[in-house]
């Protein structure tokens, strides 16, 4: 069973604008919708539509919690939940319009038990189990992220992590299966700029020394560079290019797509394009991608060996 951790899940509400964005007066909505929204919830929904089976495990908190825990229902996703005693689930919006705009709200506080109670079930996971950790511990205890990957590998389970800051550098001490930054959030981790993928692979192989088996950087419309532990390196380019409607979900997209290619065949050229097919297709989409999208896309990404 793949499982995905979702910290601070929430719900997005997108509004696609009428008209461009008017700072300082009043927006009128075309077209609004409702949806589950978090990195590893991305992950498992975009694994529902690829034909793999997930489970969310995260938290929830009060009204707005047992309202995405009512959509999530509604997804056919496996879910496991940790109830928090205080707090609201949050709500973020997206503006899709010209610029693409988000209002992100912070999310309850997890205490040390909380994070203990999560622990506690990742050690009962089995080691042909995979996980995905995405996105970072907001208003948590000092040490909580390399806890919870401790956890894993207490069980025997690689993990998958997509995350940024200290929380990247933390979990490389713990070998994951793959880190999935972006440029930018690449550049962080070394306090460097690299604005060529030559230059990002270099970090990449830095990153790989620290102790990430796989190192796989999306670079927006420029593709997806993967470093693998075998030492090749792949570059994913798309031959032709749609405009691109939302950004939200993209790079988790890239994350189901990756580890459900890799799952299905083994090769790390396959499971590249794949990815690189569902982060463009949800790029292209409104939310995120349907299997229809991701199979119009999925011609048009060339990968190459370098």
């Amino acid at each position: 069973m793949i499982y995905t951790v979702t910290t601070n899940p929430n719900i997005d509400y997108y509004m696609d604008l009428r008209a461009p964005l008017h700072v300082g007066g009043i927006n009128r909505s075309g077209r609004e919708l409702l949806a589950p929204g978090g990195k590893g919830i991305n992950v498992s929904l975009m694994l529902q539509t690829l034909g793999k089976p997930s489970c969310v495990l995260g938290y929830l908190a009060g009204p707005t919690g047992r309202l995405l825990e009512a959509l999530m229902k509604d997804t056919g996703c496996g879910c496991h939940w940790f109830w928090l005693q205080s707090g609201q689930t949050r709500i973020n919006t997206k503006i899709n319009t010209s610029p693409e705009t988000a209002f992100n709200a912070s999310g309850p506080a997890l205490g040390q038990a909380d994070i203990d109670a999560l622990c506690a079930f990742l050690r009962g996971l089995n080691p042909d189990d995979q996980l995905v950790v995405s996105g970072n511990l907001q208003k948590s205890p000092p040490g909580a992220f390399s806890a919870l990957l401790s956890a894993a590998q207490e069980a025997g389970v690689s993990a998958v992590v997509d995350t940024s800051g200290a929380a990247l550098r933390e979990a490389l001490a713990f070998r994951p299966l793959l880190i999935k930054p972006n440029g930018e959030e690449l550049c962080e981790l070394f306090g460097k700029q690299a604005s060529t993928p030559e230059a990002l692979l270099a970090l990449a192989r830095q990153a790989q020394t620290l102790g990430a088996r796989n190192v796989l950087v999306s670079m927006g419309a420029d593709g997806a560079l993967l470093l693998a532990e075998t030492g090749r390196v792949y570059r994913a380019r798309l031959r032709s290019t749609q405009p691109v409607i939302s950004t939200v979900g993209a790079g988790d997209s890239v994350t189901a797509g990756f580890l459900a290619g890799l799952l299905d065949t083994g090769e790390y050229a396959a499971a590249l394009r794949l990815g690189a097919a569902c982060g463009s297709a949800t790029a292209y989409s409104p939310c995120l991608a349907g299997r229809d999208r991701i199979e119009s896309v999925l011609p048009a990404v060339e990968v190459t060996a370098l």
